[in-house]
């Protein structure tokens, strides 16, 4: 009886395990304050997808992977995003914001962090 108790409550967690995939066009808001960081150059998004990758240590990782911190935005709460190119396989996104603090529109973003962050997809209703 436990066993199937147990199966009854974890059975909703496998069910929304799925790993999510984004594609092209997907809007998002952020629900939290500095909720994810955006990259002001490819480059420096990639760079550090590549540390994630393939570093071994903490040292590994500051020595490749590191990003001026003037290169990077941090998205406020309640702020939104629109996906608008995909590159290396889907892992980096080119992203336009919406946001009135920031005069800069084009950034990009690891898939990652859209991932492992508090961010919602907005929907359209029609």
């Amino acid at each position: 009886m436990r066993y199937l108790f147990l199966l009854i409550l974890t059975f909703p967690l496998l069910i929304q395990s799925a790993d999510l995939e984004f594609k092209e066009g997907d809007e998002f808001i952020a629900n939290k304050f500095e909720t994810i960081a955006l990259f002001f150059y490819k480059s420096d998004a990639t760079r550090v997808d590549i540390a994630r990758d393939l570093s071994f240590s903490i040292h590994d990782f500051m020595t490749y992977g590191a990003v001026d911190q003037r290169d990077i935005y941090k998205i406020k709460r309640g702020e939104t995003f629109i996906l608008k190119d995909s590159y290396r396989d889907g892992d980096i996104f080119e992203v336009n914001l919406k946001s009135s603090r920031t005069s800069r529109e084009k950034y990009f973003v690891l898939s990652e962090d859209l991932k492992n962050s508090s961010i919602t997809l907005v929907t359209e209703e029609s």
